[in-house]
């Protein structure tokens, strides 16, 4: 996956749910609740950054849990630290890690 695409995908699952609540909240319609959403986006973003994005999970639980925040917003204000942890994780670590082809054709053995 492009490094462009996968930023971009981790913001848009950051930010639709507040345009979710805007747009609910817009057209006059009962919302009760907004956790559905944000429990949503909680789990594409975990699964887009896993398993660096236990960091923004975490983040995230407790900003919830200590009732600083709306669920919504917190997504909306872990969306750094999930794309961020995803980035380093995918495009950063992993490849000093195990290295990168030199190519399909090139043998890796000198000769």
């Amino acid at each position: 996956m492009k490094r462009m695409l996968y930023l971009v995908l981790c913001v848009l699952v950051c930010v639709t749910p507040l345009a979710l609540v805007v747009l609910f909240l817009g057209m006059r319609w009962p919302l009760d609740d907004d956790t559905l959403f944000a429990a949503i986006a909680l789990l594409l973003i975990s699964v887009l950054t896993y398993p660096a994005g236990v960091i923004g999970t975490v983040f995230c639980l407790g900003m919830i849990w200590s009732g600083l925040v709306t669920p919504t917003e917190t997504i909306a204000l872990s969306a750094p630290i999930f794309a961020g942890a995803g980035y380093l994780q995918w495009y950063v670590i992993l490849p000093k890690v195990y290295g990168r082809n030199r190519g399909a054709g090139e043998s890796q053995v000198p000769t």
